[in-house]
């Protein structure tokens, strides 16, 4: 039996995810498919537009046989965290053969390259990431330089010039952030010296950031963005950015159920399942989306210091100063997200801060889980019927008991693992906290929920 892990946030599940799907089981040569999936906030710091429980129903119903969470502290975690995260879930498992991720350039070898050289850092690279940081550089950029001097130092007797386009490869391969994940992916794989085997599918879908809709696979980005254009009152048709038409109720927005159509455009990118899924989670709650969490961050921005605020998870001192002079211009968390943006601090790295302080996760406890080797447990969200053997197999062989009924949890997990579903049952708290609010209905308690079984 060989089976291939895929990790994933699926935000929401299209037909270029069902791609993938169907390529990883070719080249693994795998008989089933797990799915390492972000729970209910995505790695770039904001909510997913529909609830873990239907993205996980997505994925099965398009020939996923397993899906587990990464732990919340990972999943909204840096590149870093959220690939060595991962990894060590399918680590856990213990019968993963094979990682298949995609990337812009298709190129395994040089992902691999890039991995050796970030993990074994050598003095002349730390010297150019040092030099181009203290140039005011963000830390994203100033590795980017960094690694491209690097390569141009070793590989090169000449120095480079404008007109050479294979002398800038190594700049436009960091600037592609599937790229960069699979380049943690790979990294995280070597220092753990694991047998998994990474794989690479080159993208076929459009890129990241691509918002059009018109084209074979249109990237994840895009059929968000049409989803909020189309389903939330006052979005800017340009920038997908609440306007001020509805200033009294930006916080939390719910489509009308009369007027609750997806355009043709964005479901032509979904499988049918999804089509289906979507549909009936947007008609039930509506797309959620940062600005919906502005009167929880809020308060929680008014309530700590800046040095507590220094201790939350990827904030530091830098941040926690901005924070704390901008904190009185707060309108809502997207507006604050732009506000805290500067050259030294990317608009991702705000928006993530954001939500880590949102969901009060520390910077000391995340070192501690790095220290630690980066410790998880195994919560299973959702699997098919056809899988059972599967199932039996990480019980013989996994180093974790894998929890499927969240009830069980203080039963089977202890320290580390206690700790981090607490984390994991707290954000699903947050999220689900603002759907019952739309609705007028009372919260659903994480601990009611069961794992989503497919025939």
């Amino acid at each position: 039996m060989k089976t291939v892990g895929i990790i994933a946030e699926y935000n929401p599940f299209h037909k270029g995810h069902a791609y993938q799907l169907q390529k990883a089981k070719e080249l693994a040569g795998a008989d089933y498919t797990v799915i390492v999936m972000s729970g209910d906030f995505v790695q770039r710091g904001e909510p997913a537009l529909v609830d873990k429980y239907v993205r996980t129903e997505m994925a099965l119903r398009s020939g996923a046989d397993l899906v587990v969470e990464l732990p919340v502290p990972y999943a909204v975690g840096s590149a870093e965290a959220f690939a060595q995260g991962a990894v060590s879930v399918l680590e856990e498992l213990g019968c993963v053969d094979a990682l298949c991720f995609g990337s812009e350039c298709g190129d395994l070898d040089t992902l691999l390259s890039y991995a050796q050289l970030f993990e074994e850092e050598p003095p002349a690279y730390r010297e150019f990431l040092q030099d181009f940081l203290r140039q005011g550089l963000s830390f994203p950029a100033a590795r980017s330089q960094a690694a491209e001097e690097y390569r141009n130092l070793t590989e090169r007797i000449l120095p480079c010039c404008a007109d050479d386009a294979d002398c800038h490869a190594g700049s436009s391969v960091l600037e592609s952030p599937n790229n960069i994940l699979g380049i943690e992916y790979c990294r995280a794989l070597l220092s753990r010296r694991s047998s998994i085997q990474p794989l690479t599918l080159c993208r076929r879908s459009s890129g990241y950031h691509d918002l059009s809709l018109e084209t074979e696979m249109a990237s994840a980005s895009a059929v968000r963005h049409a989803v909020y254009e189309a389903l939330v009152p006052g979005t800017d048709s340009s920038a997908g950015q609440l306007t001020g038409k509805y200033p009294g109720s930006r916080l939390n927005i719910i489509p009308d159920p009369v007027s609750n159509q997806l355009p043709p455009a964005v479901l032509n990118q979904l499988p049918p399942a999804s089509q289906r899924l979507l549909k009936t989670a947007l008609a039930a709650s509506g797309p959620v989306r940062m600005n919906d969490f502005s009167s929880i961050l809020s308060y929680r921005l008014l309530s700590l210091s800046r040095a507590e605020l220094a201790a939350i998870q990827d904030v530091g001192e830098d941040l926690a100063a901005r924070i704390d002079n901008c904190r009185f211009q707060f309108t809502t968390a997207e507006e604050f997200a732009d506000l805290l943006k500067t050259r030294q601090i990317t608009h991702t790295r705000a928006t993530r801060a954001l939500c880590h302080i949102l969901l009060n996760l520390g910077q000391d406890s995340l070192d501690r889980q790095k220290a630690s080797g980066w410790p998880v447990y195994l919560r299973a969200l959702g699997f098919r019927e056809s899988s059972r053997p599967l199932l039996g197999a990480i019980k013989k062989r996994s180093a974790s008991p894998l929890l499927v009924k969240a009830a069980d949890a203080s039963r089977i997990l202890s320290g580390k693992q206690l700790s981090l579903f607490e984390q994991d049952v707290f954000a699903a708290h947050v999220y689900e906290a603002v759907k019952a609010g739309r609705n007028g209905s009372p919260l659903i308690h994480e601990y009611t929920r069961s794992p989503i079984l497919v025939p």
